[in-house]
């Protein structure tokens, strides 16, 4: 007599060897009730989740699943009164995919009936759409971009998810790192052989398995056991490239279009945020500046009502001591006393008069000046008491523009400075340098500083080889009353009433400095063109030749770089950038081609632009070489970093100009 266990096991084999069961179409897998031991799979089944029938009969449905089995339980409970149920598939190989379904009991057979389907593509996206949905509005810029990543690291389990900017044609400076849900420290690496190394050319890059295998020189992703990628490039509205973004995992990526669309969309969002937060900042730069023009504003009406009463006191305080003086015999003692306290009552004079000049109240004689004629006159009283350990050079442009200004108060603006800069050359000697040239400030530079108006500008320059001044020191120059001189050696009112003076003529003054390497102040006056000698110009061509050539551009200012660099590629050239000189070394070393350009600037840590130069000449004797620099052309030359006639040019300037100088030095004889 047959026993119930047989009966029933007899049945199931009945089952499972019917037509219906074996060639369905869905993957289904037969369950024994009680501990969700797979009895049976179909063909369908077996191919989805990557096992062979007999594999997938010692096991049960929870070694499936990434879910832990309390989870599972309660997805299928709910399943079986509302279905369907939403479960998380793990293939041998580690790859991840999102299976939806029904379940329901076939009590014939003491089975469950778990038939399925591979939605990946429906709901990967939509779980980590939803993830990122979950950020409140008010997160916005670096704090959004770092929950973003965080958020998106924990929805796809033991993912790394890295934001970065590129600071150099091959190097990316980390932002924000999350892995497994936890933010990290971002770290730095450069892009040659890895994943990342064509992602700015080929937008979004994806690599859904055997990652270590495609990049074995790639020692950081050795190390992390990285085996999948997807990263695209994070650009500006202008599709100039700001960064990189990447997510890659220690397990497989599902091969699903939707997946690269919502990761572009992320990119892009990214890309957004980051531009936000490059915006606040520049913002807050500017709030920085208008706060420093209220001080000043305010500090000089303070100082305007304190000169107009002092004055008052001190007119008549000398009118009493002039008339004591007549009233007593000249061989008197008191006669000598009343003397030295006019002289010391007129030295007060002169500071009420440089205050007045701060508080911008000090009436201005303005006449169409050419700003040479004023160098010249200051530069003959500056001679006089200028020490001959200090060399005075200038260096005046011919056709300079006219300006409209008080020709004294300009004396007292160049004799402020030229004071300042012999202070700060030592004993053993230097130089001080004047010029003036003709400039054009654009929008672009206006856009980072405030009050400056775009226009055509006579700038004035004054540069020393004195000891140079820290940031502490550079963000204070311009307050009343600050001074690094040792006491009695100077009231701290000379810089400050440059500034005054400057503002009131409609110009700017800007300050590069260095310690140990010296000072330049730059000063832009409105050109006049009232009644003003015109002179021709030529009317620059709106396009740029493009050309082909390898540049090599070296830059420790990361900023600066980046601008160079996507100038420079965006008028087709093939750019190597590196933020050193011993980065640009090793560049320049492992290259099988010629190097046709170096551009580089002059001042830089442990070694200069011009030893670069020379070495790198070495090895491509046909280079050319362009330095910049935030010092002027006639400065670096007297710096002894530059010989004459090489080609320079200066800081700041604009993308067009660097590629029209690029041009002009590769097509030069």
């Amino acid at each position: 007599m047959t026993s119930p266990e047989d009966a029933l096991e007899q049945k199931r084999r009945e089952l499972v060897e019917s037509p219906l069961f074996n060639l369905t179409f869905m993957p289904t897998l037969l369950l024994l009730p009680d501990s969700l031991k797979i009895y049976r799979a179909t063909d369908a089944a077996a191919r989805l989740l990557g096992y062979s029938h007999e594999q997938l009969m010692q096991k049960n449905l929870y070694d499936l699943l990434v879910e832990p089995p309390d989870q599972v339980n309660a997805i299928l409970a709910q399943a079986r009164s509302h279905p369907p149920f939403v479960l998380t598939a793990r293939l041998p190989n580690r790859e991840e995919r999102i299976i939806e379904g029904i379940l329901h009991e076939l009590p014939e057979y003491q089975l469950l009936h778990f038939s399925f389907a591979d939605l990946t593509a429906l709901h990967l996206p939509y779980r980590l759409a939803s993830r990122i949905s979950t950020i409140p509005p008010q997160r916005t810029g670096l704090e959004f971009v770092r929950e973003a990543c965080r958020l998106l690291s924990a929805a796809l389990g033991s993912a790394h998810v890295y934001v970065g900017k590129l600071v150099t044609a091959e190097q990316v400076e980390g932002v924000v790192y999350a892995v497994g849900g936890e933010l990290r420290e971002p770290f730095r690496y450069a892009l040659r052989a890895t994943p990342c190394e064509n992602v700015v050319a080929q937008g979004v890059c994806f690599y859904p398995r055997e990652l270590q295998q495609r990049f074995p020189e790639d020692r950081e992703l050795q190390r992390m056991g990285l085996e999948s990628y997807i990263g695209a490039p994070l650009r500006d509205s202008f599709g100039r490239v700001l960064g990189i973004f990447w997510i890659a995992d220690v397990k497989p990526f599902p091969e699903v279009q939707p997946l690269q669309e919502i990761f572009q969309l992320f990119a892009t969002r990214v890309s957004h945020e980051l531009m936000r937060e490059q915006a606040e900042q520049n913002a807050q730069q500017l709030q920085q500046q208008l706060l420093q023009a209220h001080k000043m504003e305010s500090i000089g009406r303070m100082a305007g009502g304190l000169a107009h009463d002092f004055n008052n006191l001190l007119t008549a305080v000398l009118g009493y001591a002039e008339l004591a003086q007549g009233a007593i015999p000249e061989n008197s003692p008191a006669h000598g006393f009343l003397k030295n306290a006019i002289l010391a009552i007129e030295k007060a004079s002169g500071i009420t008069r440089q205050l007045m000049a701060l508080a911008r109240n000090q009436p201005l004689q303005r006449k169409l000046l050419n700003l040479n004629t004023i160098v010249q006159e200051a530069v003959q009283l500056a001679e006089t008491w200028m020490p001959s350990h200090i060399q005075l050079q200038t260096y005046l442009s011919e056709e300079l523009w006219q300006i409209e200004a008080d020709p004294a108060q300009m004396v007292q603006i160049i004799q402020n400075l030229l004071l300042n800069a012999r202070d700060a050359i030592p004993e053993t000697g230097g130089s001080i340098i004047i010029e003036t040239k003709n400039v054009e400030l654009d929008a672009e530079y206006a856009q980072t500083h405030y009050e400056v108006v775009p226009g055509e500008y006579v700038m004035l320059m004054i540069s020393d080889t004195g000891v140079g001044m820290s940031p502490q020191v550079r963000e204070h120059i311009f307050e009343p009353f600050f001074t690094t001189k040792p006491p009695g050696q100077g009231t701290g009112l000379g810089l400050s009433i440059v500034y005054s003076v400057v503002k009131q003529l409609g110009g700017h003054i800007w300050v590069y400095s260095e310690v140990d390497k010296g000072t330049t102040f730059k000063i832009y006056l409105p050109r006049a063109y009232n009644n003003a000698r015109s002179m021709e110009r030529t009317a620059a061509s709106t396009e740029v030749p493009r050309g082909r050539e390898t540049i090599l551009v070296v830059e420790d200012e990361p900023g600066v770089l980046e601008v160079a660099t996507e100038t420079l590629r965006q008028y087709g050239y093939k750019v190597l950038a590196a933020n050193s000189p011993a980065e640009a070394l090793q560049i320049a070393q492992s290259l099988s081609e010629p190097i046709h350009l170096l551009v580089t600037d002059v001042v830089m840590p442990i070694m200069s632009g011009r030893e670069l130069a020379e070495y790198l000449m070495r090895l491509y004797p046909q280079m050319r070489v362009l330095y910049v620099s935030g010092y002027t052309e006639n400065t670096i030359v007297h710096h002894g970093v530059l010989d004459a006639g090489v080609y320079f040019l200066p800081k700041p300037y604009t993308p067009s100009l660097l590629a029209q100088k690029v041009r002009e030095v590769l097509d030069s004889e």
